[in-house]
C-alpha cells in the first residue's frame, strides 16, 4: 500500500507546475506517451461464481498515436505494457501475475477543447508464473481487452488520464474462464 501512495504522489506532482500554463491551445492527436498506475483484479468463473486471484496494484505505460479525422473525432493504435503485483499464496504454492500486453485500436471524441473521451479495443496477453517448493513454471494467455477513458489536457502537451478497463481471456479448460478488470490513472504528454 506503501508502494501504491508513493507512485500516486510522484504522478500527481508531475504535472502541477505545468498547470500555470496556458492550455488554450491543447494538443489531442499526434504521438503520445503515458505512464500509468492502476487497481486490477484478474478472476476466474465457472458455472457456481466469479473468484479473485487477488486485486493490487498494476504500474506500465501505453504509447500511441492519434490522428484527427474530424474536427472532433481521433483514432490511432496503442501499446501498453503493465507490471502487476497480483499474487496468490496458498500451502507454500503461489500464483503471481508477471504482466499484461495490451495492443488495438482507439478511438475519441473531443468533448471539449481540452478534453477527449475515447473507447479502446484490441488483443491482450497475461502471463502468470506459479511455484510449489522446488517446482516452478509460467504460462501466458491471449484475450480481447476494451476499455473506456477520458484524456483531459492541462496544458498543451500534458495530460491527466482515467480508464476503466476489461479482458477477457477465454476458456482454461474445464469451463473456467479468465478475466481482468482494471482501474487506471495516469499522465501523459503528446508530442
Amino acid at each position: 500500500m506503501k508502494t501504491f501512495i508513493a507512485l500516486a504522489a510522484g504522478l500527481a506532482m508531475v504535472p502541477c507546475a505545468a498547470f500555470a500554463q496556458d492550455n488554450d491551445n491543447a494538443k489531442l492527436s499526434g504521438v503520445r506517451a503515458e505512464a500509468r498506475i492502476g487497481y486490477e483484479t484478474p478472476t476466474v468463473s465457472d458455472s457456481t461464481g466469479i473468484y479473485k486471484i487477488g486485486s493490487a496494484v498494476s504500474y506500465g505505460g501505453e504509447i500511441g498515436f492519434d490522428l484527427k479525422v474530424g474536427s472532433k473525432v481521433q483514432v490511432g493504435p496503442y501499446a501498453a505494457y503493465e507490471f502487476s503485483s497480483v499474487k496468490l499464496c496458498d500451502t507454500g504454492a503461489c500464483i503471481k501475475e508477471d504482466g499484461n500486453l495490451a495492443v488495438g485500436g482507439r478511438i475519441g471524441v473531443a468533448v471539449s477543447p481540452k478534453a477527449v473521451i475515447y473507447g479502446k479495443v484490441g488483443y491482450t496477453r497475461i502471463t502468470f508464473s506459479a511455484n510449489a517448493g522446488v517446482l516452478s513454471g509460467s504460462d501466458s494467455k491471449d484475450g480481447v481487452q476494451g476499455a473506456i477513458g477520458v484524456d483531459y489536457n492541462i496544458n498543451r502537451n500534458v495530460y491527466l488520464m482515467i480508464e476503466a478497463n476489461y479482458g477477457d481471456y477465454g476458456s482454461l479448460g474445464g469451463g473456467v474462464n479468465l478475466a481482468r478488470r482494471q482501474l487506471a490513472g495516469g499522465v501523459g504528454f503528446r508530442f
